[in-house]
């Protein structure tokens, strides 16, 4: 499967995700790439993103910053990986492209701000 870019949409104003392939159905993870330029997500920066069944994996392919999971930053950089387990809070902060891996695959229904 060669990952082509797709699609681009922005979440908020500071990000946005590019889809890069289908999954086929029987497939239990998606991914896609994110661009990073300031806080997600937007508004408050006591505010989280949860997931109560998906896990995510972030490779950062280029720029910087700090991913935010649970009680603890991550300070990335292109090459770093961060991994995300479901029901744990977690932001991104900076300027960065990562691309993300959710399993199972991403579900809108899924994802809640705290």
């Amino acid at each position: 499967m060669k990952f082509e870019e797709g699609d681009s949409y922005f979440v908020d104003d500071s990000t946005e995700i590019t889809d890069l392939f289908e999954a086929p159905e029987d497939a239990n993870f998606d991914s896609v790439l994110s661009k990073v330029d300031g806080y997600h997500p937007e508004g408050d920066k006591d505010r989280k993103i949860f997931n109560e069944r998906s896990q995510k994996a972030y490779y950062i392919l280029n720029g910087e910053g700090k991913i935010h999971v649970g009680e603890e930053t991550h300070e990335v950089e292109k090459g770093e990986f961060v991994f995300v387990p479901e029901e744990t809070g977690h932001a991104l902060e900076g300027e960065f492209k990562a691309l993300i891996i959710t399993s199972p695959p991403f579900d809108p229904e899924d994802e809640e701000l705290r």
